[in-house]
């Protein structure tokens, strides 16, 4: 299993990104803390995360309800913030608007 690094974290949401590459272009993720089940195994759930696009540019997401006419369940937050502080900032604003499913 890949280390990760916890940037942020207020008790209930925290984000992780990868540490197996360099901080200024690995990718991250939005996580929700809930019980330990089936299907959360480590106690989290992923509600969202933010990574570099091909353009060089970053970019965050966080999980909605599926949309059967757009055929997705995330919505993006956006994919042209110049940093990754930028996209981990924006992730962060919207955690709770999230869906969550656990």
């Amino acid at each position: 299993m890949a280390q990760q690094l916890i940037l942020i974290d207020d008790g209930v949401f925290y984000i992780e990104r990868n540490v197996n590459g360099d901080a200024a272009v690995t990718n991250g993720f939005l996580l929700r803390r809930c019980k330990v089940g089936v299907t959360t195994p480590g106690g989290y759930e992923c509600i969202g995360g933010y990574e570099r696009a091909p353009s060089g540019m970053w970019r965050a997401s966080i999980n909605v309800p599926y949309d059967a006419i757009t055929d997705s369940d995330s919505y993006e937050l956006g994919d042209t913030f110049g940093t990754n502080r930028d996209a981990i900032a924006a992730l962060w604003k919207s955690r709770h608007e999230a869906h969550c499913q656990h």
